[in-house]
């Protein structure tokens, strides 16, 4: 590597580190339920108990709150940083921090595998900066620790696959198990796997020794977290989104023409940034063969595969980072794309070498069209990762309310809280638990989803404990007269904004 190289992608890790930073001091201060709930697993850890087996979330009604959730590796890092210096949502924040710097460092790695030079710049800076890679950079959700472990099973998957060293095998199986543990949803990686074996060794690779090892290793462990997460949701009746959402493809998908438009606007938009999928072609139009281009085009299948199988869910534009899986083959299809468009140029301007002068202008014309769609994918990057810095600048309503609520509820004890939609659109049951309104407000209790809320049902839940009911304004217009009911049934005892808290207990 020369030194200029060098000194490219050195510049490229810290600028991405830099971008990182911005987000990295703020707390759990947006109504986001998946960050709220981990944020409440890793703080129930440090208060009530430190058995990682048993993570609890707030909502959790009348039982002690065990949840069905990935493996908590996440929440009880955290957790652990809680015991030693005390609840601080910033530390979450930092850990994924620190996450994302190992995911970029293992990601270079694993582009210079299949790249050098201006196409290894290339890759490199289109994951560097991509706006859903940065979102995870700093979220206090299980995706950011999920990638770092996803990215090191390929990189070291592909390195034992080619030089068959034992401790690239024990790697590979390690953190493919770990990817798996972080979240299921890495499992598609199976797919890249078996074909790079298959193209490898043959049919003669499932028959090895190895490979079955390799698949004890990577599935044993979490087939066991998950069989005992299921049997705390049949126990407790709680779920991260496990099984009480339904993400699956039924027979819809080949008449509904929403899951495909929803599939393909998120890869286009959030993972492409738009002109980077031109890039991406010109690379399988001219080096379909080339290894790079090839596997790259395998995972990118393996990721297809997994979004159109959990399409009810893949498809939703607030699910878009789902999509994550799909920026590290896109970026090495884009990194081959602008070698292959510096060699076209370079061609081009070969054949003309006779006449010096048309050769340079073609070769300039195709290298400015390269800068072109280059800058057109940066500059896109650049603008949704700054929308995202601005809006998570701007105070959150809900978080304003909830510190004014606060000091409002004087008794203690449960609350209860309006939570979403108990079906989607199409009939199918989704994880409708809002968690946000505890975790700020610093109480445990009950949800009711919007098809259930009544004041015969608020009335039940009152009698298993609940104090206050924290209701959402919007969510209770959906049921007409019942927020007339409520005011009639029970005091109000505090508005503000989209909420309006009752007394239970008057």
């Amino acid at each position: 590597m020369n030194r200029w190289l060098k000194y490219i992608l050195i510049a490229i890790f810290v600028a991405g580190a830099v971008v990182r930073l911005a987000d990295v001091f703020r707390p759990i201060d947006r109504a986001s339920w998946r960050e709220s709930d981990v944020g409440a697993v890793a703080r129930n850890f440090a208060n009530e108990s430190m058995n990682i087996f048993y993570p609890r979330i707030d909502w959790r009604g009348t039982s002690p709150g065990f949840v069905e959730m990935e493996f908590p590796l996440y929440p009880y890092i955290i957790a652990l940083t809680y015991k030693t210096f005390g609840v601080n949502d910033v530390f979450g924040r930092v850990w994924a921090f620190g996450f994302s710097l190992l995911t970029l460092f293992l990601f270079f790695k694993l582009a210079r595998e299949y790249l050098e030079g201006p196409g290894l710049i290339a890759a490199f800076a289109f994951f560097a900066f991509n706006p859903l890679i940065v979102e995870f950079s700093t979220s206090i959700q299980p995706e950011g620790l999920m990638n770092l472990f996803y990215i090191a099973s390929v990189l070291y998957f592909v390195r034992w696959i080619e030089n068959d060293r034992i401790w690239d095998f024990i790697r590979a199986a390690v953190f493919t198990s770990l990817a798996l543990l972080a979240k299921m949803t890495a499992g598609h990686v199976g797919i890249l796997f078996a074909v790079l074996l298959f193209g490898k060794f043959g049919v003669g690779a499932f028959g090895r020794v190895r490979v079955g090892i390799f698949a004890a290793v990577g599935l044993i462990p979490v087939l066991s977290w998950h069989m005992h997460a299921k049997g705390l949701w049949e126990t407790y009746g709680n779920s991260l989104g496990v099984s009480n959402e339904y993400h699956w493809a039924g027979p819809d998908l080949f008449t509904n023409p929403y899951f495909v438009k929803g599939i393909a606007a998120s890869e286009f938009l959030y993972v492409w940034s738009a002109a980077g999928l031109i890039v991406g072609l010109f690379a399988v139009v001219r080096a379909v063969r080339e290894r790079a281009v090839r596997d790259a085009l395998v995972w990118l299948g393996a990721c297809l595969a997994f979004y159109f199988i959990a399409a009810r869910t893949a498809a939703d534009d607030w699910a878009a980072y789902y999509h994550v899986f799909s920026v590290a083959p896109a970026a090495l299809l884009f990194g081959a794309g602008i070698r292959e468009i510096m060699l076209f140029a370079k061609g081009f301007a070969d054949r003309f070498s006779a006449n010096t002068g048309v050769g340079n202008l073609l070769k300039l014309a195709a290298i400015t069209t390269l800068t072109g769609f280059s800058l057109l994918v940066f500059a896109v990057d650049a603008r949704q990762i700054r929308a995202r810095i601005l809006e998570n600048r701007l105070t959150d309503e809900s978080y304003v309310c909830a510190l004014k609520l606060k000091p409002r509820l004087t008794e203690p004890g449960p609350i209860l809280v309006s939570g979403d939609r108990c079906f989607d659109a199409d009939g199918y049951q989704v994880a409708y638990n809002a968690s946000f309104m505890f975790y700020w407000l610093d109480r445990k209790g009950f949800n009711v989803c919007v098809e259930d809320q009544s004041v015969a049902k608020v009335r039940a839940i009152a009698g298993e404990g609940a104090r206050y009911f924290v209701a959402q304004n919007s969510y209770m217009k959906q049921k007409p007269g019942l927020e007339d009911e409520l005011r009639f049934e029970f005091p109000v005892v505090a508005e503000c904004g989209e909420f309006t808290v009752f007394d239970l207990r008057k």
